[in-house]
């Protein structure tokens, strides 16, 4: 795949030979189409309505060009300008046809001629220019900034961009603090996941997802750890899975990846209400943070509620929704070796300026017996496996939460039973919802009774 520039002038934008005629100047008849229908292609127009209006304006617009004495455009030609207008109004421009693609994860762009593309298997390699110019390139991600599900505000005076477009991708853009505009778009192909779909492709061992499910159906707290870019929010959306059908659920995040509202998952949670912080405006009004949606979220009535990332003050509410609120909560943590979490929510605490020692934190942690799951990325094969699963309980005879280790990392790094302790009253909720503690044995069997 190439750029839009003159595709008939070389090869094809699907690799195909040119043949003689004249070559389309891509990015001009994409600008000169789409102004002449800027007043009619709004956000709510009907898809089938908006290609056959593109394709009515196309056929103007190339026969304006052959009486201005330039050539005529071929029928596939004029079909490639329409399908470019309608990705560019509608879609991700030149990047729209990668994202059709099930093997593409992420796309980077640095400037309007720079495209890096990343795959499944990890293989990283060069894309197609997605802009002439820097300048329309922000133009480009102005109109995506209002096409989020929020509409935020991209310029001078808001240089940092993260908004969730359409169908699990995620935009995340910087200008005005760099040379040029820098994006970050991820692609979620693992929506509708479960935890089955995560064995089959070896994040998990089947006792990890059995002891998994019966926790989520044990109304267990869950705290998923790892790097960036290890399939944290996968994972959570498999747990959620677990969740039964009836249970109402509230998501919390900064950008909205979770999409447990999706219509598509409707027949997997019935009751799901999505709420996503607020960025303040022009004038520094309507800031809505995620801590301030923690305790508010708690007056809709939620059995569970889950925060896609607990980056701040949204910790310490969290942890208390964990533990009085809503038992069964979710939420994720950046963390970059799963010992670290423990200092880490110090880390968050002191960060947001909450008033709360380090011993009041590692309280509330432990009160809230949360599950740490770790969860770790190759980078030689790009494959996601979970490594290691802690219980987590209140501080027995030092100042740091006491703990459990359940499944530790095997010869191959993924998680196995520890034949370890697990607490009696974890085991024993556990078994109430189906789980056969046989699977927790290791060389040495399973060990139930107190904390490690």
């Amino acid at each position: 795949m190439t750029g839009w520039a003159g595709i008939d002038a070389g090869q094809r934008m699907d690799g195909s030979s040119p043949q003689a005629h004249a070559p389309v100047d891509m990015w001009a008849a994409v600008r000169e189409v789409g102004q002449r229908l800027v007043d009619v292609l709004g956000d709510d127009i009907d898809r089938d309505e908006a290609r056959r209006l593109i394709a009515v304006q196309v056929r103007t617009w190339a026969h304006e060009q052959m009486a201005a004495g330039r050539p005529m455009l071929s029928v596939e030609d004029q079909r490639r300008v329409e399908r470019a207008v309608f990705d560019h109004r509608f879609g991700l421009g030149p990047l729209q046809p990668y994202l059709e693609r099930s093997d593409v994860e992420n796309i980077v762009v640095n400037g309007c001629r720079q495209t890096w593309i990343t795959y499944t298997n990890g293989v990283k390699e060069p894309g197609p220019p997605v802009a002439e110019t820097d300048e329309d390139l922000v133009e480009w991600i102005q109109l995506l900034a209002r096409r989020g599900n929020s509409g935020r505000e991209f310029s001078h005076a808001n240089p940092l961009l993260d908004v969730a477009l359409a169908d699990g991708v995620r935009l995340a853009v910087v200008h005005w603090v760099s040379r040029h505009p820098h994006l970050a778009i991820r692609v979620h192909r693992l929506v509708d996941v479960t935890l089955r779909q995560l064995t089959d492709i070896g994040t998990l061992s089947e006792p990890l997802a059995a002891f998994l499910g019966a926790a989520v159906r044990a109304r267990r707290n869950v705290i998923v750890c790892g790097e960036v870019n290890t399939g944290k929010t996968t994972l959570v959306r498999a747990l959620a899975n677990e969740i039964p059908p009836e249970e109402r659920i509230i998501t919390l995040e900064s950008d909205f990846e979770l999409f447990l509202d999706d219509p598509r998952l409707a027949h997997r949670h019935h009751d799901v209400v999505a709420l996503e912080a607020r960025q303040a405006n022009a004038e520094g009004a309507g800031l809505v943070r995620l801590q301030d949606l923690v305790p508010a979220c708690l007056r809709l009535n939620p059995d569970r509620v889950i925060v896609g990332e607990a980056r701040q003050g949204e910790l310490a509410p969290m942890l208390e929704v964990m533990y009085s609120g809503a038992r069964g909560s979710m939420c994720t943590l950046h963390v970059h070796r799963p010992e670290h979490v423990f200092n880490r929510v110090v880390q968050l605490g002191r960060r947001a300026d909450l008033g709360l020692s380090p011993e009041d934190l590692h309280l509330m942690f432990g009160l809230a017996e949360p599950l740490v799951i770790y969860i770790q990325r190759d980078p030689a094969t790009n494959e996601r496996y979970v490594s290691e699963v802690m219980e987590v309980g209140p501080p027995g005879d030092s100042v740091e939460p006491t703990r459990n280790h359940i499944f530790v990392p095997g010869p191959d790094g993924r998680a196995t039973p520890s034949g370890g302790h697990i607490s009696s009253e974890l085991l024993a909720e556990l078994s109430a919802c189906g789980f056969d503690p046989a699977l927790l044995q290791a060389d040495a069997g399973v060990a139930a009774g107190g904390w490690g």
